[in-house]
């Protein structure tokens, strides 16, 4: 069996105490991420969902900062392409979604921002992914989340030469 850090770091996680967009408590979180690492059909991923639970639409729940950090963990991990993708759109959703009022009326106006420091941890994960041929997501992400402007200036405009000149030799 495959070491997983993605869930290694959900076992830190006093996943009850978390509220979840399912009305219910974090509790089943670990055990849909786990099933959303190995899905291997979109029936498997359909179930895997993290909508609905980390967030509905743009509107995040507790839950997703922790989320998060697994998310950036399991970029270092072994998953088909598809779930690779799939990972990165979830976390797109979390740094770019905005608290829920039921978190806003809980005490949590910015898990956003929450979402974006627990990204921020796993920075360079983010811009090896950058480096790779998922470059339009990742520069996404890093947009929202490295607060070191000229670092992202600097790399983005090096990345985009690079993909200039590979496209000139094809």
């Amino acid at each position: 069996m495959t070491v997983r850090p993605s869930l290694i770091q959900a076992e830190r996680v006093d996943w009850a105490s978390l509220r979840c967009g399912c009305g219910k408590t974090g509790a089943h979180i670990p055990e849909t991420f786990a099933g959303l690492l190995t899905a291997d059909t979109p029936q498997e991923m359909a179930a895997a969902s993290l909508e609905g639970h980390v967030y509905i639409q743009s509107l995040l729940f507790e839950v997703a900062v922790p989320v998060t950090s697994m998310i950036v963990a399991a970029l270092n991990e072994e998953t088909s392409e598809a779930v690779h993708v799939r990972l990165l759109d979830e976390l797109i959703s979390c740094i770019g979604g905005e608290s829920h009022w039921t978190e806003v009326e809980a005490g949590a106006p910015e898990l956003e921002i929450d979402c974006q420091i627990a990204a921020r941890e796993g920075i360079w994960t983010l811009y090896q992914e950058y480096a790779t041929g998922r470059a339009s997501m990742a520069r996404m992400i890093l947009d929202a989340v490295d607060p070191d402007r000229e670092r992202f200036e600097y790399f983005d405009a090096k990345l985009i030469d690079r993909v200039r000149k590979r496209a000139k030799r094809r």
